[in-house]
C-alpha cells in the first residue's frame, strides 16, 4: 500500500526533526514545506498536527510553528515510560522471537557497533530504533508499538544532536549484546533484566549530557 501524502509529509518532517536538520527552537515554514513537497496545505497541516501530538512541534496560533525543545523531564519521562512497557513487550514477544533475527542483530553489533549519531537514510535505519522496535513489533500490540516509536524518536533525536561519548557507546554495545545473548539462551527474565539495566544506564547517560550541555535543554 502506498503512503498517503499526509504520511509522506509526516515522515519527511519527522526525519528532519529527529536528525536535527530542524533543531529545537527552529521555526517551521509551512508554505515552504508544501512547495518543496508539491502537496496542498491539508496533508502538511495534518502531518504538523500529528507531530504536535507527539510533542515534536509546538503550534502557537497566529504566531507560528516551532520545533519543540527537549527538557530533562522529557528524557526522564521517556526512560520511565520505557521501563514500564518494554518488560511487558518482551514478555509478550518472547514466544515468537526469531533466532535468525537475533543473530542478525548480534552480527550487526559486532561488525559496526551501535550508532553514535551518524546520519542515516531514515529513522528506521538506526540500530537502536530497529532493535527495540523488533520486540515491540513481535509483541503484536499496535498501540504500544506506536508509543515505542514515539519514545525512541526522542531518544534518537537527543543522540543525534549530542552524540554519546566513546565510553558510553562501548557500554551500550555490551548492553545490547547482553540482551541478545539472554534472548538466544531462552532466558526471558534475564532478557528483561538486561533491558532494565540498559535503560537505567541510558538514564545516567542523559543526566551526563544534561550536565555538560544544559544550554540545549529547557
Amino acid at each position: 500500500m502506498s503512503e498517503s501524502k499526509r504520511d509522506l509529509a509526516y515522515n519527511y518532517l519527522r526525519k528532519q526533526i529527529v536528525f536535527c536538520e530542524l533543531k529545537p527552537g527552529d521555526l517551521i515554514d509551512e508554505k515552504q514545506i508544501t512547495e518543496r513537497l508539491g502537496f496542498s496545505r491539508t496533508p502538511v497541516r495534518e502531518a504538523i498536527n500529528k507531530l504536535a501530538e507527539e510533542d515534536m512541534l509546538r503550534i502557537f496560533p497566529r504566531k507560528g510553528i516551532v520545533v519543540s525543545q527537549i527538557s530533562l523531564k522529557n528524557l526522564q519521562d521517556m526512560i520511565d515510560s520505557r521501563l514500564l512497557i518494554e518488560p511487558y513487550l518482551i514478555h509478550q514477544a518472547f514466544p515468537t522471537l526469531d533466532r535468525d533475527s537475533l543473530l542478525h542483530f548480534r552480527e550487526a553489533l559486532q561488525n559496526t557497533g551501535t550508532d553514535s549519531g551518524t546520519m542515516q537514510d531514515s529513522i528506521e535505519d538506526d540500530f537502536d530504533f530497529k532493535f527495540h522496535m523488533y520486540f515491540a513489533q513481535k509483541a503484536n500490540n499496535k498501540y504500544l508499538e506506536n508509543l515505542m516509536s514515539t519514545l525512541l524518536a526522542l531518544s534518537q533525536r537527543t543522540r543525534v544532536f549530542l552524540p554519546w561519548s566513546s565510553e558510553r557507546i562501548s557500554e551500550s554495545l555490551d548492553e545490547h549484546l547482553s540482551i541478545i545473548d539472554c534472548a538466544l539462551e531462552g532466558d526471558e527474565e534475564g532478557t528483561v533484566n538486561a533491558v532494565r539495566r540498559h535503560l537505567q544506564h541510558s538514564r545516567e547517560g542523559y543526566l551526563h549530557v544534561f550536565q555538560s550541555h544544559n544550554d540545549f535543554f529547557v
